[in-house]
C-alpha cells in the first residue's frame, strides 16, 4: 500500500531480500578502537527482533534490494532501480537473476512508459540495473519516455575514461549507463537539483564519491530517500558502522551523522534502500544519538 507525504504518494517495488552477515558491517577505519565489528553482536542481542532488523541470535540479517516509486507534481519518480535480469555479477546474489521486478512496477500502477523521471543515487549495480533490458544483443532504455537524472560526481567516478578500483561494479556502466545516455535520455545534474517543486537532488558523498540523495517536501511533510546513506537500522544508533565497499568510509560516517540531525530535526520519514521490512521509518533521540523507530507494521510490507 502507498505511504502519504503531505500530497505525495510513495510506494516499494521489491527485488529480492538476501541475508547478509553481521559480521560485516565494522567501524570506518580510525573510528572505534576494538577492530570490525567490535560491539556488533551486543547491538544484535539486545535489539527488538519485532521490528524485523536485527534477528536475535541469528549471524545474519535480511538485506532488502527495493526502489521506491514516488508519485509528487503530476510526476513518478522512480528511485533506484535495483539490479535487473540477466546480468553477469561478482556477487552472487546479484548474478543472473530472473526476478518479476517490472511485474511488481506494473502492478503498482506504473507501467515502464508511464515513468517520468528516474534517478540513481549512486552507479552501484544494484541501484541502476533496471535502467536497461536486454533486446537481442542490445542494452536499450527500460523506460521509453523517462529523463534519466545522474549527479555529475558519480557519473565521472564510473565512466571507465577514468580508472577507478572496485571490481564489484565491472561493466555496470556499459550495460547500464552508457545505453541511455546514448539514448538522449540522461540529464547530468550538479546538487542541489530541483526535478520539481517537491523534489530535490542533494549530495551525501562517501558511500561513493558522487552519491546523493532525494528529499521530498510536501504539504510542510519531509522525507529522504538516501540510497546506502544507511544499509541497516543499527547504522541510526552506530553511525560509524559500515558496509565494505565504500568509497571514503569516514565521509559516510559523516554524511550519516548530518544526516541524523536532520531527520531528527524536520521529524522527515527516512526510506532507505535496503532496509527490511516495514522499510522505512523515523528516528528519534537517544541517550546522545539517535534510534531508529520503524513505521507501522503492514506499512509498505
Amino acid at each position: 500500500m502507498p505511504v502519504t507525504v503531505g500530497s505525495a504518494q510513495v510506494e516499494r517495488i521489491e527485488e529480492q531480500h538476501i541475508p547478509v552477515s553481521f559480521s560485516l558491517l565494522a567501524p570506518a577505519p580510525g573510528l572505534e578502537p576494538g577492530g570490525p565489528g567490535a560491539s556488533v553482536d551486543g547491538d544484535r542481542d539486545s535489539a527488538d527482533p519485532a521490528a524485523g532488523h536485527h534477528p536475535v541470535g541469528d549471524a545474519t540479517f535480511q538485506f532488502s534490494n527495493h526502489s521506491w516509486l514516488v508519485r509528487a507534481d503530476g510526476l513518478t519518480v522512480l528511485v533506484d532501480p535495483c539490479n535487473g535480469n540477466g546480468r553477469q555479477r561478482q556477487v552472487p546474489f546479484f548474478n543472473d537473476l530472473d526476478l518479476p521486478w517490472l511485474d511488481r512496477l506494473k502492478a503498482a500502477g506504473a507501467a515502464p512508459e508511464d515513468v517520468d523521471i528516474v534517478f540513481c543515487t549512486h552507479l552501484h549495480s544494484d541501484h541502476c540495473g533496471w535502467n536497461t533490458t536486454r533486446v537481442g544483443e542490445r542494452w536499450v532504455p527500460t523506460f521509453p519516455r523517462a529523463q534519466y537524472l545522474f549527479v555529475e560526481a558519480e557519473y565521472r567516478r564510473w565512466d571507465p575514461a577514468n580508472p577507478h578500483a572496485n571490481q564489484y561494479n565491472e561493466s555496470v556502466f556499459d550495460e547500464c549507463v552508457r545505453p541511455v545516455v546514448a539514448a538522449g535520455q540522461v540529464r547530468i545534474v550538479t546538487p542541489p537539483f530541483a526535478v520539481s517543486g517537491s523534489l530535490t537532488i542533494e549530495t551525501a558523498p562517501g558511500h561513493t564519491a558522487g552519491h546523493a540523495l532525494l528529499r521530498l517536501e510536501s504539504a510542510s511533510e519531509r522525507a529522504y530517500f538516501t540510497g546506502d546513506a544507511f544499509h541497516h537500522p543499527v547504522q541510526v544508533e552506530r553511525p560509524e558502522l559500515c558496509l565494505p565497499g565504500c568509497d571514503d568510509p569516514a565521509q559516510a560516517v559523516a554524511t550519516r551523522r548530518a544526516l541524523l540531525s536532520r531527520l531528527y530535526r524536520e521529524g522527515a520519514y527516512l526510506f532507505p534502500a535496503h532496509f527490511a521490512a516495514p522499510h522505512h521509518g523515523r528516528v528519534q533521540r537517544q541517550d546522545a544519538g539517535f534510534r531508529f523507530v520503524p513505521a507501522a507494521a503492514g506499512a509498505l510490507a
